[in-house]
């Protein structure tokens, strides 16, 4: 027993680098000639002192047991139990929690395999800081609001199951949380506004659920929150204020029935998908501020006025999607400035765009995908989109894929697009009103140009 005791320690501490006590000893005889029988005597003492010392410690040690915390066992039993029966297979995590033994005591054995994590023992109880139940295992039921009395709880991740039922406000009193993720469930009702008490909350998703109902502006007081993903809901209203999580870099709300306008946001943000909802109202000028930001994702809403011409020079901008929304022109931007735009990709489509292309959007050095499909634009194909595909001055990538399909463009198609020998080249010109578009061009196929009638048809254009 008491080897075993000893050997579990040992494996606890090894797991998080510590070290049971290493205890040395050493002592120097002298010679013989030399050494007296008082001071041979009082060595001889002092070594067996230290043995008995030595001997004390390691059986106190091989005693001492990581006993779970009662209330913490109680919690588990309840998250067990309010789970369906049916759906905890034998081999699963669940499955393998048999409580006639203690969790923390018995964990990676037969008894609980995985599914939680245990503390390091103060005075011989151990504190469950995590719960990890795996993707996919087939999980029903609800999640039990019992899991609010884990006050040491860091990790909650149920994602890829089937929980359902309502988010319990309990969550709250986990003060502790710093990783939440109840993703790919089916949770239904709305998000618990006790939520914004986890100030040390670093990650939280609850994308792909059933949640209805506004998002909190609790929220807004969670100040170490860095990834925030509530995607693919049925959340509604406006949303809050958001410049109070002074940490969050990462925003997925799409796919929600969100309305109102875009809203404030910290300016160390990296990513914002607002995509698939029904937001109105000009781009804010503050997005100028987020220095950071690499991806600005806000297509299919219902956003108007002008794309700002800040937005082609903001020093990390690579990808911008702003395509099926109401916007009606594009701000000229100057690039004899010396500011470079770091845009990789941009998409424009589905918009009330109109006058002539812009021209500066073929010296982005960088641009690799434009899409402008579907808008109000007028004129003549400018020379330098198609020298940007064909043959890109030096420094400047090449332009791979050009979707300009569905507007009233007119004139001829440049001569250097005519004659490509690129097979790598994506692009769509139908459905414009050009002079000529042979099918034998790989990006004049699929449909034909408008008819006259559609060409001369009044473009009424903003203002």
């Amino acid at each position: 027993m008491h080897a075993f005791v000893i050997s579990k320690q040992f494996e606890d501490r090894r797991r998080v680098g510590k070290r049971l006590p290493v205890f040395e000893t050493s002592f120097t005889m002298g010679s013989g000639s030399q050494q007296s029988g008082v001071k041979h005597s009082r060595g001889v003492r002092g070594l067996l002192l230290m043995v008995m010392v030595f001997v004390t410690i390691t059986q106190s040690l091989m005693h001492v047991q990581a006993i779970t915390h009662p209330g913490d066992i109680e919690v588990l039993k309840e998250v067990k139990m309010a789970l369906n029966a049916s759906s905890i297979m034998n081999a699963s995590c669940m499955g393998s929690w048999d409580f006639a033994f203690d969790p923390c005591e018995a964990r990676a054995s037969a008894h609980f395999t995985c599914g939680i994590d245990c503390s390091l023992p103060v005075s011989g109880v151990s504190r469950i800081i995590g719960i990890r139940l795996e993707t996919g295992a087939g999980y029903t039921g609800l999640l039990s609001p019992a899991v609010g009395n884990l006050t040491a709880l860091q990790r909650l991740i149920v994602s890829g199951n089937n929980l359902h039922g309502p988010i319990p406000d309990t969550l709250g009193n986990c003060m502790e949380l710093f990783q939440l993720d109840l993703s790919k469930n089916a949770f239904s009702g709305q998000l618990p506004a006790s939520l914004g008490l986890l100030s040390t909350l670093s990650f939280f998703s609850v994308a792909n659920n059933y949640l209805e109902g506004p998002i909190p502006d609790s929220f807004n007081q969670m100040k170490n929150l860095t990834y925030m993903y509530l995607d693919n809901n049925r959340l509604m209203g406006s949303i809050p204020s958001l410049a109070g999580m002074s940490t969050l870099s990462f925003l997925d709300a799409s796919n929600n029935n969100l309305t109102g306008s875009l809203p404030s946001v910290p300016p160390q943000l990296s990513l914002l998908s607002l995509r698939k909802n029904q937001l109105t109202g000009p781009l804010p000028l503050s997005l100028k501020n987020l220095t950071f930001l690499q991806v600005l994702d806000v297509r299919e809403n219902k956003l108007n006025g002008s794309v700002f011409s800040f937005l082609f020079s903001m020093p990390n901008l690579q990808q911008m999607n702003l395509s099926y929304n109401q916007f009606t022109d594009v701000e000229p931007y100057n690039m004899s400035t010396g500011e470079k735009s770091e845009l990789l990709s941009m998409d424009l489509s589905f918009n009330e765009i109109g006058g002539t292309l812009p021209e500066f959007l073929a010296e982005m050095q960088k641009l690799m995908v434009l899409a402008l499909r579907s808008n109000l634009f007028t004129g003549s194909i400018p020379y330098s989109y198609a020298l940007k595909v064909a043959d890109p001055p030096n420094g400047t990538v090449r332009l791979g894929q050009l979707y300009m399909d569905d507007n009233y463009l007119t004139g001829s198609i440049p001569s250097p697009l005519l004659n490509l020998t690129l097979p790598d080249f994506r692009a769509n010109f139908v459905r414009n009103c050009l002079e000529s578009c042979p099918d034998t061009l790989s990006f004049c196929q699929g449909a034909t140009q408008k008819t006259p009638a559609e060409c001369n048809v009044p473009i009424v254009l903003p203002g």
